[in-house]
């Protein structure tokens, strides 16, 4: 199975010449001044505004205007931390009267610890993170969770993004002092791994994982799609075959392994999975990809087309690295320097990251392949400088947020005419805000968090939610049991849901989480029968909808009624705030109170309904 992947995967990267072999390929240009463009419209609040401007106006375009508060706040609430705003917090903001209202909204969800849990999962998707080592065996990997509680921490503390690109693949030789560098080395070993191989097969499994490593570190850091050189030159960028394996010389001679760190409460240690280097050794170039065909040693070194030679470190080393012998300081140093080295690259990817996760579509649609085959950006002079602003401004993607979330593109409505539609039918001049789905992460978080049964507890080992407690103290938890019990340990965020490679959670796998087997930039994301079903039949949904239920009815006695009559108008009311932050319309109140008042409904049926509307799974 492993032979036919390979090969495929092979197939797939054969194809004519493309367009980055050119010098000048834009994605592989230095970072140069941008001219913002001329500004005189009042609808613009920021720069981003007037390099969105220029290009509707081309087209005759003109932009929404923006949302109304309640729309706003639910927007960045979902987008910053994942979720809903309270109604006390909406009635704050649509009644303030203060012109930083909206501004210090953001600053206060940055500054929240749940931005990091909620960004940090976009980056495990990228990360390919997972909690197994995948294909046959798929074996645990108790200690993994190190790695993603590192992304949370340091997207909180608001690290500079080139540090934490340096971290990631050589934190414990840059800094092995620091617990957090060290976890976060934990990206190296995340991907997939082949176990129970014995004599030739363990080779080739060895640089199975060499091609994990590399091809997901091109893939998240540079959006460069290096694997498909494994085996020959690539056909579509300027990426050899001795330029990937000169990368897999920074990785052969190192190893996954735990190691106690001293991360969490002050004092404490827990085993982490980090990545231990080690000290170079024969690093042969296989012809054809074969590990029966080994050619000489060609070291290691970095690609040729992002350096001032021809890819040796001599820049990027220093007498502190020969500390350890694989070189990984360097590598990290070239990836993240702006002048000589890939960091003018390195700044595009996380930019445009971050405008995908605003906007549901990046500036490059293929967040992982800046390549040739890749899409080219929609708004280059926009996508270079805000990458420019990253580096000016330290590269902390904190003030990035708020620069895009302050601008008018962010905050528009989503109106949608016919005449706008049939000139830009893909919404590339971004003349409209377009809904978006939660992600299923997301979706479930929001049922708890409506519920009011959401464990916010923050940090530490994964939970199970579809094993019972039973069968975590015997140990029988690798299969689906029949009677699974639910409960507040396991009703956490779901980026603290263990995820096994070959077993995920159902209502994750229907609402399209990818399976962690390579990094994933962009989901997909489908709409299919199985989705509403879920909603409707799924035990746990339907559980929450009780806790729900009883929540609306707490809220909404009447205190003046002696035995607490349901107040059948408050309880209608009660529940639209808490599912959608917002109050009924008058046909919805005067709906939902009749069919509170048929025979044979309550109030769970009812709170269940709102959980499985379109509303409730989409944010304008």
């Amino acid at each position: 199975m492993r032979r036919l992947l390979f090969f495929l995967s092979s197939m797939a990267c054969l194809g004519p010449p493309g367009v980055a072999q050119e010098s000048e390929y834009w994605a592989f240009r230095s970072l140069e001044p941008i001219k913002i463009p001329a500004k005189g419209s009042q609808w613009a609040r920021n720069s981003i505004d007037h390099f969105v401007l220029a290009g509707a106006r081309e087209k005759g375009i003109a932009p929404n205007a923006p949302a109304d508060r309640q729309t706003l706040i639910r927007r960045v609430y979902f987008d910053l931390i994942g979720l809903a705003p309270t109604r006390a917090e909406v009635a704050d903001f649509v009644g303030s009267k203060s012109p930083d209202a909206y501004s210090e909204i953001i600053t206060r969800l940055l500054a929240s610890p749940h931005y990091g849990e909620r960004w940090g999962r976009h980056w495990l998707d990228v990360a390919r993170f997972g909690e197994s080592h995948g294909y046959e065996s798929d074996n645990e990997r108790p200690t993994a969770w190190t790695y993603r509680d590192a992304v949370i921490r340091a997207l909180n503390e608001d690290m500079p993004f080139d540090q934490f690109a340096r971290w990631q693949v050589a934190g414990d030789a840059l800094q092995g002092d620091d617990p957090l560098a060290l976890a976060l080395t934990g990206f190296v070993t995340s991907g997939s791994t082949v176990t129970n191989v014995d004599g030739v097969d363990k080779e080739r499994a060895t640089y199975d994982k060499m091609d994990d490593i590399v091809s997901s570190t091109g893939s998240a850091f540079l959006g460069l799609t290096i694997g498909c050189a494994r085996c020959h030159d690539h056909k579509y960028d300027p990426i050899s075959q001795r330029d990937y394996y000169r990368l897999v010389g920074f990785f052969l001679p190192g190893k996954a392994g735990d190691r106690k760190v001293a991360i969490g409460s002050a004092g404490s240690e827990v085993k982490a999975l980090t990545w231990n280097g080690g000290n170079k050794r024969n690093n042969p170039f296989l012809k054809r990809g074969d590990v029966d065909q080994k050619e000489g040693d060609v070291g290691f070194g970095v690609l040729t087309a992002l350096s001032p030679g021809d890819g040796d470190l001599e820049g990027w080393i220093n007498s502190n690295d020969n500390k350890v012998g694989d070189g990984r300081p360097g590598l990290a140093r070239w990836l993240t320097d702006v002048t000589d080295g890939a960091g003018a690259l390195l700044a595009r990817v996380i930019v445009n990251r971050l405008w995908q996760h605003h906007f549901g579509v990046g500036l490059v649609k293929t967040s992982n392949n800046f390549g040739g085959v890749g899409d080219k950006p929609a708004h280059p002079e926009l996508l270079d400088w805000l990458a420019g602003e990253l580096v000016r401004g330290g590269w902390r993607l904190k003030p990035i947020h708020h620069l895009i979330m302050s601008s008018s593109v962010y905050m528009q409505n989503t109106q949608w005419d016919q005449k706008r539609h049939e000139i830009d039918p893909d919404n590339s001049l971004l003349w409209r805000r377009q809904p978006r789905r939660l992600e299923a992460e997301i979706l479930r978080d929001s049922i708890m968090n409506t519920a009011g049964t959401l464990n916010r507890k923050l940090y530490g080992p994964s939970i199970k939610p579809w094993v019972s407690s039973d069968a975590i103290k015997t140990g029988s938890t690798n299969k689906w049991p029949t009677n699974v019990k639910d409960g507040p340990e396991t009703w956490r965020r779901s980026i603290y849901v263990f995820m096994r490679r070959s077993m995920r959670v159902p209502f994750f796998e229907t609402f399209d989480v990818p399976d962690a087997m390579q990094s994933r930039g962009v989901r997909e994301q489908t709409t299919v029968a199985t989705q509403a079903l879920l909603l409707l039949n799924n035990k746990f949904v339907r559980d929450q909808a009780g806790h729900f239920a009883a929540r609306v009815v707490t809220a909404a006695k009447d205190p003046a009624s002696p035995d607490g009559e349901k107040n059948l108008q408050a309880i209608v009311e009660e529940a639209y705030w808490l599912a959608f932050s917002r109050a009924p319309t008058t046909e919805e109140l005067d709906l939902g109170v009749d069919l509170l008042s048929q025979e044979g409904q309550n109030v769970e049926n009812f709170c269940h309904i709102l959980l499985t509307l379109n509303e409730f799974a989409y944010v304008d």
